[in-house]
Formats: structure tokens, sequence, C-alpha cells
């Protein structure tokens, strides 16, 4: 959940230079229906950083408290304190519907952070690892078209919380996969996707 001080910081990027300071008032009321919004959306949208949760509730009740443009203060809420921008927020299924984990791009200038949460995927044998891949048109294993942003395990409770980073186009690699791998030192992924997804960028 964002402090006052980075609500009040989020409201003042977002007002033009002849508007007024924001007032304790609009401030306080803000944060009650940011903290409100918290409540409802947090089971709904689990991967969604505090800013993010609340950016809907919070712009439409900043519009009408300050009357300034709703637009600049969802940009604000909406990026990070690093300046990325979410691309895109997916759940990947597996083919029985069975197993699924949930995953967000954020761009920033030096690529693509992936943050990655499931409690679905099987602990692997010693040695084998998840891999995570960007896919992109015509991909084979004769003619590979993918990157990979990184590998993962599940902690010993089967559960994983994970940020990884990738130096991709998702526009251009549109679909997003999971493998098993074996660990054997082959960097080409060795088996059918567990989790699979097409993704839908914005921006």
């Amino acid at each position: 959940m964002p402090t006052d001080d980075e609500l009040l910081a989020a409201l003042r990027a977002a007002l033009d230079p002849g508007h007024r300071e924001p007032p304790e008032a609009g401030v306080q009321a803000l944060r009650r229906a940011a903290e409100a919004a918290q409540v409802k959306q947090a089971s709904v949208v689990p991967m969604r950083a505090g800013r993010r949760r609340v950016a809907a509730v919070a712009v439409a009740v900043a519009a009408s408290i300050f009357g300034f443009g709703a637009a600049q203060v969802l940009e604000q809420l909406r990026t990070g304190a690093d300046g990325g921008v979410e691309e895109f927020a997916v759940r990947l299924r597996s083919d029985d519907g069975r197993r699924q984990a949930e995953v967000e791009g954020i761009r920033v200038g030096e690529g693509r952070v992936i943050r990655l949460k499931s409690d679905d995927l099987p602990i692997l044998p010693k040695g084998e690892f998840y891999e995570v891949w960007f896919v992109g048109p015509g991909d084979t294993p004769a003619s590979p078209n993918r990157i990979s942003a990184g590998t993962f395990h599940p902690d010993d409770q089967g559960r994983t919380s994970i940020v990884l980073f990738g130096a991709v186009d998702p526009k251009k690699l549109p679909v997003l996969e999971i493998t098993a791998e074996p660990g054997d030192g082959n960097p080409l992924p060795s088996g059918p996707a567990v989790l699979r997804t097409q993704l839908v960028v914005r921006g």
C-alpha cells in the first residue's frame, strides 16, 4: 500500500504548474479510497504492487477532488519509481488446466522485468529446473525463434515468487512459455511447454 507521501508525490506530479497544492483533506480521501481498493482487490490481482492495485480508484477520486486530468494521475501511479511501465499481465495455464502461473512484464530502459508467481508447479528432481521463454513465429526445434528470460525452482513448499530479467521485445516474441529442463547443459528447450499463453502487449 502506498504511503501518504507516495500518494501526495503522485498527485503533485500530475498537477499542472498552475494548479494549487493538493489539500490535506483530498489526500486523506484518496488514501481511504486506496485502502478500500486494496482490501477488495488483493485476492483478485495478487501480483500488482500497491500503486497499480488502486490506480483506477485513485484516479477517479483524485479527478473528482482536484479537478485535473485522470490520465496524468493514472500514468504516474501505473509507472514504478524506476520509470518502468507494465506491458502485460497474464495467466499461464497447462493444457489440462490443472496448473497455472501469473506473470507480469514491466518495460524498463534495459529490457523487461518479469515477475512470476505460482503455487502449482511441481518440485522437480534435483538438477532440473524451469525455464521461462519468449517465443516468436515459426519456432521449431530445428529452427528456434525464442529467447530465455531465465530459470528458477519452486521453494520447498512448491511456491514460486520470483523476478527475472529479459532483454526481449514481447511484440516480436509474443508467446510466453515455461518448460521443465533436465539441466544437461543444452541451451535449447528439451520438451513440451508446461505452461503457455499468448501475450497481449500494451503500448
